[in-house]
């Protein structure tokens, strides 16, 4: 069971190289996010609704007719002080997108993924790292081929270990994020 990790990333990792030979069009891009907690995330004991930040990056594969295949990595941080708690989450993952003007990153599009969270809880001074797997769905514009904006609501269960205990924590997250792809 250790090595599930390992064995998921390998598969997406095999996939993404072999989508890429039908592919239409490849770009590379960065995003900048800022996340909001929701449920029991956002709760007072823990982040008490303080936003987020989050940076990434990720690959657009297109196909013909609007479709597109994007492997991602997010970063995203929550702090909340007096008394300090923090959460940070590391995602990788892939999304399908779908672009209605059904060309390749040009307009609205809709989307949905899946993929594996890691994060770290830091609250009153304990701290736990559980991994967990994670879906996702969004919905963005592209502005230009190269700028955009998305909204994206993450949502993962997570189970550190705190205070002797392993509460269950559902975090879904809505992030507003800038793309940027060269």
């Amino acid at each position: 069971m250790r090595h599930t990790p390992r064995f998921l990333l390998a598969s997406a990792g095999l996939f993404f190289v072999t989508a890429g030979l039908g592919a239409q069009e490849i770009k590379y891009g960065l995003q900048a996010t800022v996340a909001l907690p929701m449920s029991d995330l956002g709760e007072k004991q823990i982040l008490d609704d303080a936003p987020g930040y989050g940076i990434g990056a990720h690959m657009l594969i297109g196909f013909q007719g609007g479709h597109a295949v994007l492997p991602r990595l997010d970063y995203t941080y929550f702090e909340k002080s007096s008394p300090t708690r923090r959460v940070q989450m590391l995602q990788v993952g892939a999304d399908y997108n779908y672009f209605f003007s059904q060309q390749v990153n040009k307009g609205l599009y809709v989307g949905c993924g899946a993929g594996f969270g890691m994060a770290k809880f830091e609250i009153l001074g304990e701290d736990d790292t559980p991994n967990t797997a994670f879906a996702s769905a969004s919905a963005g514009y592209m502005f230009t081929p190269h700028m955009g904006a998305e909204l994206r609501y993450t949502w993962a269960k997570y189970k550190p270990e705190l205070f002797g205990a392993k509460p269950e924590f559902t975090s879904p997250t809505l992030g507003a994020s800038f793309l940027y792809r060269f």
